[in-house]
């Protein structure tokens, strides 16, 4: 992102930023932010390892792309590696970290004392949470963000095909564990698809008793040049409710041009207003 002419104008929206926002809105939880396989002309997040898609992101959805069992792996590795990773190491890695953050209001590289402390205050308890640490027994929440909601859309896809197909025995652990699962802003480059619209996909959201979460901008529902983002979610929206999905829809910032800026502040304040 840093090295990109115009994407660097967005170097606050990082991983390590990102990070931190959504740890001060759930304080009590575990924080794993996933990236995707690799980036396109440092532009397009392509998430290959968890949906088919073409070389600019655009997905092609499909019943199984073992996309679950992939989530599953990776909470599995990273509770092994907590374990393994010596206190050098878990320095190290801090280190790093603090050296990506960025100012959200200055967009300048920054470490305040409130990092300072909070970092030094995880390393007291770091030891014993390390070698404790599980995530077997734990709910999940998942948040999709821009092009990332397209891995929530690949989720739907295999919910639903478990659910149809599989024993309880074959089917996923983490698929029980799922409560909540956020849309924040979704798009992606194709011209359709952006939001699933399907009764009988959305339909297992409500048999699983999974939460949904929607939070939208101009810049995604109301950009003339892409008109079938706002009607899919307006579709995805209305069929979760009337399959008897629990759903909570928000829209930030109607009233301001659909430019980038609005799309990243989803973020923003996604982290400081939503109360569940």
């Amino acid at each position: 992102m840093q090295s990109h002419r115009d994407n660097k104008n967005y170097l606050k929206w990082n991983l390590e930023n990102t990070a931190i926002l959504l740890r001060s809105h759930f304080p009590d939880s575990h924080i794993i932010v996933i990236k995707p396989s690799r980036m396109e002309f440092k532009t397009f997040s392509c998430y290959k390892n968890f949906v088919k898609c073409n070389s600019c992101g655009v997905p092609e959805h499909s019943e199984n792309y073992n996309s679950l069992m992939h989530l599953q792996k990776l909470l599995d590795n990273i509770c092994d590696q907590l374990k393994s990773m010596s206190d050098d190491d878990i320095e190290a890695a801090e280190e790093l970290s603090r050296n990506a953050l960025v100012d959200l209001e200055e967009s300048s590289l920054y470490t305040t004392k409130e990092n300072e402390v909070s970092l030094k205050d995880n390393k007291e308890v770091a030891g014993y949470e390390r070698t404790t640490v599980n995530f077997e027994n734990l709910d999940l929440r998942l948040i999709g963000f821009s092009k990332g909601c397209v891995v929530l859309n690949q989720f739907l896809h295999e919910l639903n095909h478990y659910s149809v197909t599989m024993s309880a025995l074959e089917k996923p652990d983490s698929m029980s564990r799922i409560k909540d699962m956020y849309w924040l802003d979704g798009g992606h480059n194709g011209g359709k698809n952006t939001w699933i619209t399907a009764k009988a996909l959305l339909a297992t959201l409500a048999i699983l008793k999974i939460r949904v979460h929607v939070h939208v901008s101009p810049y995604q529902i109301k950009d003339e040049r892409r008109p079938w983002i706002g009607k899919e979610e307006k579709s995805f929206t209305e069929t979760a409710k009337d399959v008897g999905v629990t759903i909570l829809r928000t829209v930030h910032f109607e009233d301001l041009p659909p430019t980038l800026n609005v799309h990243f502040d989803i973020l923003k304040v996604f982290a400081n207003s939503c109360s569940s």
